[in-house]
């Protein structure tokens, strides 16, 4: 009993003073990081890899003690962010993120531009060279606060000290960068931008007085007028005050300089062309340059009015010029015909204009019957067989006696004989409404053919299932027989003999193997298809090419061409006794046995005397050296 309480309090003992330090959860093997002689833990020999975890240790994490970041000995939910093990001696003014800076190699910041690249204010010009402190002022204790990143904010100072230009006094904007380069050596006046007015040509003058007032740099107009007010009133030649001209000066003028002008005509809405180029601007604007209209016939209206070869007065001709003249000569006109929609070709082209605008030139007909009516009252049959009077459908403006009408443009395009057919053959009494249909001209041979007799028949007046333009209407040949039963091997040559198969009636013949081979099926005897009750799908068993011999395939039900069946039988009957019934067979009738031997034998095998599918099921194929064991399923 001692013996037994000892061991009990020395199991205690041990439960309490080899229990671990670290947190249950932890996985990892003591060993790892403890020796076994003495379970010190020596950093150089331990096997524990950092790098398996959350937390790689590079740089001098590699020779901190353990113990430097997992205070208590638990490992588990350790922080792993700088801040949570360094202070932030910058007091928050450069964010959290150490790593932007620092590296685990040591707390040197080694290239400070870079970093300023990505920050609010990126470094250029002689930012790139100024002491952090100079923007920095708290820099002495690591604390990096600005008091901004516009100019304003740090060189305030000299927009105040400035006077030439005084930029208090003048109100000038605080965005020091709209006049300064922030890549500039200097603040000196050289390298004020002026792009939102280019000082280039006659402005590239020196001294910012001579347009801006002393005192004052906002409120300046870009307006040229606004500075050249005094240069368009005194302007004579031409006048323009008196004559109304644009204070756009830039319609006329260009910045290199006032004279000459440059006006461009090309940029109004009548642009100078041809003889018009060289004319004086009085000639036109002889009461000012304003609201001057742009049409030919205010110009030239005497022009107009004096012209007799054609006289445009008598003839009520269109007051719109540019239709027969252009800019390069009055005298030559050219009509172009094709903008009025009706353009010149063939004879056309040669005609006199007072052949076709007898009546004027207004309100002229485009239609060829308009002009050719006496051609088509004369012309033979036109009038009578009531041709369409839209000339042109036969007609072009090459010759007149040569048609062009191209059948293939209509609904019935002209194939085969039909190409050598006379018109009046199938246009009868009109051109207009003649069907196309191939019975509305053919109705006669249809009722006249008797190989088939058609009418008879009721075959289907759709003549060219059967028949072709070309060579003609014979021979016939039903091409779309496919569409109802494929002639194929002993069938194919019924095709020019359709009456073996369609006696007297096109319209009800079956498309069945046994629709036509009834009697084949009744008549045969080996075996019996009728009694035995054989399938009426002839093609489980024959093919088209040759009635027989028969296709059957025997080996699905049971194998007769294999095994030692194998040429032992002549007739179907010599197994299938019952000849009213091919299903039924049986191996007993063929193999006589042994009744009490048999029985002895297949003790347990019930029906093996009547069914012959319990045969098979141990003697595959009737062999009996091959036996398998009796299936439950048939005793």
């Amino acid at each position: 009993m001692r013996i037994l309480s000892l061991l009990i309090i020395l199991i205690m003992a041990g439960t309490v003073f080899c229990q671990s330090p670290h947190e249950k959860t932890l996985k990892y093997d003591c060993s790892l990081c403890h020796q076994t002689t003495d379970w010190q833990v020596i950093p150089s020999k331990t096997e524990f890899r950092h790098d398996e975890t959350a937390f790689q240790l590079t740089g001098q994490h590699l020779l901190a003690d353990c113990r430097s970041c997992h205070i208590q000995l638990k490992f588990n939910g350790t922080k792993d962010q700088c801040t949570d093990c360094h202070k932030d001696i910058h007091a928050s003014t450069v964010g959290f993120d150490c790593a932007r800076c620092h590296t685990p190699q040591n707390w040197i910041v080694r290239d400070i531009n870079n970093l300023h690249q990505v920050s609010r204010f990126p470094l250029t010009g002689v930012h790139l060279r100024t002491d952090c402190n100079q923007c920095h002022t708290d820099y002495a204790n690591l604390n990096f606060n600005i008091p901004g990143i516009n100019c304003y904010d740090c060189h305030s100072g000299e927009y105040s000290a400035t006077k030439n230009p005084n930029h208090l006094a003048a109100g000038f904007s605080t965005e020091c960068r709209d006049c300064h380069s922030i890549n500039s050596e200097t603040w000196s006046a050289e390298n004020f931008v002026h792009d939102f007015f280019p000082l280039t040509g006659g402005h590239n003058i020196s001294g910012c007085f001579n347009c801006h007032k002393q005192g004052g740099f906002t409120g300046l107009s870009k307006e040229c007028y606004s500075c050249h007010q005094a240069d368009f009133e005194s302007t004579k030649n031409p006048d323009h005050s008196r004559e109304g001209f644009s204070t756009d000066c830039t319609k006329c003028h260009n910045i290199t300089a006032f004279i000459p002008s440059t006006f461009q005509h090309s940029q109004t809405a009548f642009p100078l062309t041809g003889r018009h180029i060289n004319v004086s601007c009085k000639s036109c604007h002889i009461s000012g340059y304003a609201s001057i209209p742009s049409d030919c016939y205010s110009c030239h209206k005497k022009d107009y009015e004096g012209t007799n070869d054609p006289s445009h007065l008598l003839a009520n001709l269109p007051k719109d010029c540019l239709q027969c003249h252009t800019t390069n000569g009055w005298d030559d006109g050219n009509f172009d015909h094709s903008v009025g929609g009706f353009p010149l070709t063939g004879a056309h082209v040669s005609l006199n204009c007072n052949s076709c605008h007898q009546d004027g030139y207004a309100g002229i007909s485009q239609e060829c019957f308009s002009c050719h009516m006496e051609n088509f009252n004369v012309a033979l049959n036109h009038a009578s067989q009531n041709y369409p009077q839209d000339c042109s459908m036969c007609h072009s403006t090459v010759v007149w006696n040569q048609t062009t009408f191209n059948h293939d443009n209509t609904l019935f395009p002209l194939v085969g004989v039909h190409i050598t057919t006379t018109c009046s053959s199938c246009h009868i009494s009109a051109f207009a409404g003649t069907p196309i249909q191939c019975a509305a001209c053919h109705q006669t041979a249809y009722d006249a053919s008797v190989n088939p007799n058609h009418s008879a028949l009721a075959i289907p007046v759709t003549c060219q299932d059967c028949h072709t333009v070309s060579p003609g209407w014979q021979p016939a040949s039903f091409a779309i027989h496919s569409n109802y039963y494929v002639l194929e091997g002993a069938h194919s040559v019924l095709a020019s003999n359709c009456v073996m198969c369609h006696n007297g009636n096109y319209a009800t013949t079956p498309n069945t193997c046994f629709g036509c081979h009834t009697d084949d099926y009744n008549n045969t005897n080996n075996p019996p298809h009728s009694s035995s009750g054989f399938s009426t799908t002839c093609t489980s068993c024959h093919t088209q090419t040759s009635w027989s011999p028969s296709t059957f395939d025997h080996s699905i039900y049971f194998p007769i061409y294999t095994g030692k069946h194998q040429g032992k039988w002549n007739l179907c009957s010599d197994c299938h006794t019952n000849p009213s019934n091919y299903s039924v067979f049986s191996c007993i009738d063929c193999h006589e046995h042994n009744q009490n031997d048999m029985n002895d034998k297949h003790s347990g095998v019930n029906g093996y005397i009547y069914q012959s599918t319990a045969c098979l099921n141990c003697h595959p194929n009737g062999e009996s050296d091959k036996l398998r064991i009796p299936r439950d399923d048939i005793r």
